[in-house]
C-alpha cells in the first residue's frame, strides 16, 4: 500500500459529544425508573410527555434513564449535575415495548429530543438551542426543533425557564 493510500495515524473524525447518543436515545428502556413522575408521583401511561434524566458514567458504554418527570412547567428538574458523568435532559413520550416470547411489556422513551447536556467535567447543564444542529453530522428535523421549543418552554430550573444563547 502506498503512502497516499494509508490512513494518517490518529485521523479519526472528531464527533460532537451528543452525536454518538442521538441515534441511541430512541426506545431507551425506562425499566430502571419507578414508572411515576419524580415530582408529583403520577403513574405514567403510554403517550405521556415526559422529561427524562439520562446518564452515563465515564466508564460505561450505554446510557440509562435515572428518572422522569411530567412535562409540566411547574415540575422541577435536576439542577446540580455530577462530575465524571455524562448527563442529559431529554424530552420525549412514554411508549411500550413488548416481547411476544415472554409475553412481557416495559416502558420506553419514544421520539426523544435532547434539551441539554452536562459534560463529565462540569456540574452545570448546557442547553441545546433548537436552531442549531445537535451535531455537525446530525441536523434536527423541523418536528424535533418544534418539540424542543415546546419542551424547553415547559422546563424550569430554580423556578425560572432557562435563558442561554440561542433561546427562542
Amino acid at each position: 500500500m502506498s503512502r497516499e493510500q494509508q490512513p494518517a495515524a490518529g485521523s479519526r473524525p472528531t464527533l460532537h459529544p451528543t452525536s454518538d447518543i442521538t441515534t441511541n436515545l430512541d426506545q431507551l428502556s425506562l425499566a430502571s425508573t419507578s414508572g411515576a413522575c419524580q415530582h408529583c408521583g403520577r403513574t405514567f401511561t403510554e403517550g405521556d410527555d415526559v422529561v427524562a434524566y439520562v446518564h452515563k458514567p465515564a466508564e460505561q458504554r450505554t446510557h440509562e434513564v435515572g428518572h422522569c418527570v411530567c412535562a409540566h412547567t411547574e415540575h422541577r428538574h435536576q439542577e446540580v449535575f455530577t462530575l465524571g458523568v455524562h448527563e442529559l435532559l431529554v424530552a420525549g413520550r412514554i411508549g411500550l415495548a413488548s416481547d411476544a416470547a415472554t409475553q412481557s411489556t416495559w416502558r420506553i422513551l419514544v421520539e426523544p429530543v435532547p434539551l441539554g447536556l452536562s459534560a463529565p467535567a462540569t456540574t452545570t447543564i448546557r442547553w441545546l438551542p433548537p436552531e442549531r444542529p445537535l451535531a455537525e453530522q446530525v441536523t434536527p428535523t423541523a418536528t424535533q426543533r418544534q418539540r424542543r421549543r415546546e419542551a424547553r418552554a415547559q422546563v424550569t430550573v430554580d423556578g425560572h425557564p432557562p435563558k442561554t444563547e440561542g433561546d427562542d
